[in-house]
Formats: structure tokens, C-alpha cells, sequence
């Protein structure tokens, strides 16, 4: 039972992530394997706990003071049958409580309960209050009637036939060999199929502009641990996420589409299961895949888990204390226990994020006597923003600072990890953002509203040690951060045509000297298109459309729309083209997400919902 429940549940998972048109037929293995042999191994321990169970009661029936012993035969046996159901009972939705869940979640009993069913807490107190009581009174009740009809008795005879039959034991034998089998097989097919490419590390982090790093021109030395990545690399002076905030941009880069085909719109949804993504592709070819993530947002519970191994996540207190350290030491001892292995390990910084905590250890800000606080968050300052002056912005962006300088302490302690393994000459590392931050550019802080260069120029840093020619090479042309997948493919030598996109470090690329670029954030119907050093971003809902030379106005202060200049016009024209052309359909539906009140908690701290 339960290898046939292991199939069919890996045979599930298998049709619903797609791996068939991707042509993932490891994966396939490797969830077949999993599945079977997690299932079998369950049934056979609640076989087992049913079976003590049973040989318990008996023990217990020879002792006077529980009175079992003048139980007749009939009354014995409804007994042993009515606990064994129980606690078989019991285990069962232990063990298979997540298929319950999802059972719950499907069936219609709206008109019972509304829409409470909908929330995961909901589902959990049904299942307490109302699903497993009213099972026990209905076990309880049927045992009854069966001990009532003597039903017992011929149940248990042929429950004991089925057991000793001769057929049934050469199934059980059957299964047994077949699934020793197939792990053995699989040992040996992964032992066999090593990756020879090199390791890699994908360190995102959350809310970091690029011009306040030090390697990208910032006068205050924030970044040391960065700088000296991207002396060793290769820096990108023009990479741009493709929106402005943290699950869509994520996203894009997990995958490499755009927004608008993942669909992701809201948290009530997730990355669907059928889009491929980095890690699935990665675990495919039989590389180690893992991720210490510090931010919900790119969580389990949005979809980012597809294809890992192992799913770190390091949730401080809402995102109000400091997560850098506790990500980086779980991150170096994944390295650690992988470090004779082929590894992907992707990992998320959450400290720049607000809220904006001050690290005296950097001494950023210390001479402030303004009424701000040392911890402050943005929806705090837009709500308090025109009684702020230029002291008080100053300080919120020495706290910012200051938390870049925290987070790059710690990403200093991982990249040294690499060489104390003597594995830092075989490991790439790509490290980028997913959106910057606004600081009363136009009038507010935060990030998610619009496509300006403060939320979407991004930094981008890859170090290559097997490339060391591209040492401290600074690439200026506009590149896409969605990008990332295709260079970690083609740079492990994965090469995948279901992934959009080029190798970000093959500059000699048709495409990379192109200079167009596309950001997009879909809720406000915004869509930015960007040509070498021309801009424009148009809001179709309001008909709104702005125009950018970049090279004479980089803060994005003056529109030219509606210059009459001929010059200006044909550029304009150019875009408007481009963008127009720029039509991407939605891959697949929408993929609904329960959220816990835990999980709505922490989304609103970091100001995601209201």
C-alpha cells in the first residue's frame, strides 16, 4: 500500500511541476525514489505500531485490576478492533496530515462554513474540532454495531487470511525487492553521474541599491567585502531587475520570464509548479541544491522551494532584527557538509530591507541629535515625511548604509569560508539585488511603485575563477537581471533552450551589446523600456508616458514626451515601438497560497500588506 501510494503521489507531483515537456527524467527518478520509498517506510512503522498495539492490549487483559480478563471472545476482539482503529486511525492523519489538509481544501462545504475553510488555521481547528472527533464517534459507533452483528469476529478472520495468504506474501516480497532495488539503483546511476562543472553561489540581496556600493561609485566605504568580489569578477554598471519589488523580481529571476508570464500579482498567489526554475534544472543535472532565505516573501509558501534539496528559513522577529549573521552560519555549514560535492546554494540577505536598524559598530550617523529613532521603518517615515529635514534624511540613509555594511561583514565571513575549504578556485558567485530602495527622489521612501532608476538599476557581480581574463572587468551595455539563470546554466555547462536569456559573461554576445532592457510592475500597469541611455516608462491605465535621456538627466528629473526636437522624436518613436512589441502572455494559471496568520503577520511588518 504504501509503495503504490508513493507512486501515485510522485506520479501526481510529476505531472502538476511538468517535468515531462521540460524533459527533467531525473527528477522524475529522484521523486519516485523519494515518494516510494517515504511512503513505504510509513506504512510499514504504522504496521508495526498497530501490531505492539495489538500485542499490548493482550498483555493487559491478563491483569486483574483492568477487568479485561472476563471479557468474553466477541467482547475481546471488539476491543482489540475498535483501539487498533483508533490509533491506526491516529497515526494515519499524522503522518498523512498535509494530504488532509489539501483534502479539506477542495471539498465543498461552503455552505457549512463560508469561506473560513480557506484559511490554513481554519482548516487546522476543522480538523481538530470537527473532522477527528467526529471519526473517532464514527469508528467508536461502528465497532459497536459490528460487535452487535458479529461482524467482528469474520472481519478479523478474514482480515488474518488476507494477511498469510501465500499471494499476498509474494506481493509484499515483490514490493520489498523491487524498492531495495530501485534505491540501489539510484545510488549507483547519481554515483555514476557527477557533475564535473563548477560549484555555485547565488547571493540576492533584498533592497540594495547600487549606487551605495563603493564599486559603484558611492564616497563612503560600505562595501568592502562586495568591492573586492567584483575586483576579482566582472561588474555590471547597467543591470536592471525586471520590477521593482521583491516576489515578482524573484521571481523573474528564478525563472527567467517576465512578470507578466509569471502572473504573480499578489501574495495570495505563487510561482506556479509547471515554470521551470534554477534549482529544478540544477538538481536535474545532480547538483546539490540549497537556499538559506531571510525574507517570506521569496519563502516556501510563495513557491521558491521548487526544486531544493534542502529550504532554509531564517525569520527573525518580522523582519525588526538583524538576520545576516544567522544566515551566513547556515549558509557556511551547508557549504561545509557539500564541500566534496557538486553544490548550487542560493542565498538571500534581508537586512537592508526596513527596518533600517543602527549598527554602532560602523559609527554611521552617530553625530544625529534629530528626533528620529535608531530603528525606523518607511511606513513610519512617509507617514512623519514633511516633518522631516535634511538632517533626519540623512540619518535614515546612514542606517541604510549601515545595514549594507552589516550585511557585507557577513558576506565577507561567507566568501572566505570558500578558500578555508580550499573550494573558493571552483565556485562561482553571482551576487545581485532584487530592487533598490527609494530615499525622496519623488517625494517618498520605500520601493514598489514605480520604474525608476532608484528601484530597478540593481548591482551585479559575477566571479569566475575559471575565467580569471575577465578579472575586474566593468561591463557598461544594459543587461537583465533574469539573465542569471541561462549564465549559470551555460557557465556549468547546462545548456538549457527552455530557458530564455544568454550568458551574461559572453560579451561578445549578439544580444549583449543590444542595450534594451524591460521592467515592469504589473499592479499599476507600468512598463519600462530602456535603449542604451534612453528611458521610457509608460502607465497604460493612466495614459501616462515619460521620456529619459539618462546619459544628461541620471536622476530622471526632466520628461521629454513631448519635445517636438526631431532627434527626441525618433527616439521617442523608437521605444514606443519596442515597448509595443514587448507583449508577454501569462504561462499557465494563477496558483492560489494559504497563508497562516504567522505568515500575514511578518508580511505585514515588512509593510507587503496593509
Amino acid at each position: 500500500m504504501g509503495f503504490a501510494y508513493g507512486l501515485m503521489k510522485a506520479g501526481l507531483l510529476i505531472i502538476n511541476s511538468n517535468y515531462l515537456s521540460y524533459q527533467l527524467y531525473n527528477l522524475i527518478l529522484f521523486d519516485i525514489q523519494s515518494n516510494i520509498t517515504k511512503y513505504s517506510i510509513a506504512f510499514v512503522i504504522i504496521s508495526l505500531i498497530a501490531y505492539l498495539c495489538f500485542i499490548i492490549v493482550k498483555r493487559l487483559s491478563g491483569i486483574k485490576f483492568l477487568k479485561l480478563n472476563k471479557l468474553d471472545s466477541k467482547q475481546f476482539t471488539a476491543l482489540i478492533f475498535l483501539i487498533n482503529l483508533l490509533l491506526l486511525y491516529a497515526i494515519i492523519c499524522l503522518v498523512f496530515y498535509d494530504d488532509i489538509i489539501f483534502y479539506l481544501k477542495t471539498i465543498p462545504i461552503n455552505p457549512f462554513f463560508g469561506n473560513y475553510i480557506k484559511h490554513p488555521m481554519a482548516v487546522f481547528r476543522i480538523l481538530k474540532n470537527v473532522f477527528i472527533p467526529a471519526s473517532f464517534l464514527f469508528l467508536v459507533t461502528l465497532t459497536y454495531i459490528f460487535s452487535r452483528l458479529n461482524l467482528i469476529e469474520p472481519i478479523k478472520n478474514k482480515l488474518m487470511k488476507l494477511i498469510d495468504s501465500r499471494q499476498n506474501q509474494h506481493i509484499g516480497l515483490i514490493t520489498f525487492v523491487l524498492l531495495i532495488s530501485f534505491n540501489t539503483f539510484m545510488l549507483v546511476y547519481k554515483n555514476l553521474n557527477k557533475p564535473e562543472g563548477p560549484n555555485v553561489i547565488l547571493i540576492t540581496i533584498d533592497t540594495l541599491r547600487a549606487d551605495h556600493l563603493g564599486s559603484y561609485g558611492y564616497e563612503r566605504d560600505t562595501s568592502p567585502n562586495i568591492d573586492s568580489l567584483a575586483e576579482k569578477g566582472i561588474l555590471f554598471e547597467n543591470a536592471f531587475s525586471q520590477a521593482p519589488s521583491t516576489l515578482p523580481s524573484m521571481a523573474s529571476m528564478h525563472t527567467s520570464l517576465y512578470p507578466t508570464q509569471i502572473g504573480i500579482l499578489k501574495f495570495e498567489y505563487q510561482i506556479n509548479d509547471k515554470l521551470l526554475m534554477i534549482a529544478e534544472y540544477m538538481k536535474n543535472n545532480f547538483y546539490n541544491t540549497s537556499a538559506v532565505v531571510s525574507n517570506i516573501v521569496v519563502g516556501k509558501i510563495l513557491g521558491f522551494g521548487q526544486g531544493f534539496d534542502l529550504f532554509e528559513e531564517t525569520f527573525n522577529s518580522y523582519s525588526e532584527d538583524s538576520s545576516s549573521k544567522i544566515t551566513t552560519d547556515k549558509a557556511i555549514r551547508i557549504i561545509r557538509n557539500n564541500k566534496d560535492n557538486r553544490f548550487f546554494l542560493w542565498v538571500h540577505y534581508m537586512d537592508p530591507h526596513d527596518y533600517y536598524i543602527r549598527h554602532s559598530e560602523f559609527n554611521y550617523g552617530s553625530e544625529y541629535a534629530g528626533s528620529l529613532p535608531s530603528k525606523v521603518n518607511t511606513r513610519y517615515l512617509n507617514k512623519n515625511k514633511d516633518s522631516l529635514d535634511i538632517n533626519d534624511l540623512s540619518y535614515v540613509k546612514d542606517l541604510y548604509d549601515g545595514e549594507i555594511s552589516y550585511t557585507d561583514k557577513y558576506i565577507g565571513e561567507l566568501i572566505n569560508s570558500l578558500s578555508e575549504l580550499g573550494i573558493e578556485e571552483n565556485t562561482i558567485i553571482i551576487l545581485t539585488a532584487d530592487h533598490g530602495e527609494e530615499f525622496m527622489e519623488r517625494g517618498k521612501f520605500g520601493h514598489g511603485q514605480n520604474l525608476y532608476q532608484e528601484l530597478i538599476n540593481v548591482p551585479l557581480v559575477i566571479y569566475n575563477p575559471l575565467e580569471p581574463k575577465l578579472s575586474g572587468k566593468r561591463v557598461t551595455n544594459n543587461v537583465e537581471v533574469r539573465y542569471i539563470a541561462k549564465t549559470i546554466f551555460e557557465l556549468t555547462n547546462l545548456n538549457n533552450s527552455y530557458i530564455e536569456g544568454y550568458n551574461l559573461l559572453d560579451i561578445n554576445h549578439e544580444n549583449s551589446s543590444d542595450g534594451i532592457v524591460y521592467s515592469e510592475q504589473c499592479e499599476k500597469h507600468l512598463k519600462a523600456v530602456l535603449v542604451n541611455d534612453w528611458k521610457l516608462i509608460s502607465n497604460s491605465e493612466d495614459n501616462i508616458v515619460e521620456l529619459y535621456d539618462l546619459r544628461s538627466d541620471p536622476n530622471e528629473k526632466i520628461n521629454l514626451f513631448n519635445t517636438e526636437q526631431i532627434n527626441i522624436k525618433s527616439k521617442q518613436n523608437e521605444l514606443m515601438s519596442k515597448l509595443s512589441k514587448h507583449q508577454k502572455q501569462r504561462l499557465g494559471e494563477l496558483q492560489k497560497v494559504e497563508l497562516s496568520k504567522e505568515d500575514i503577520k511578518r508580511l505585514k511588518a515588512l509593510g507587503y500588506i496593509q
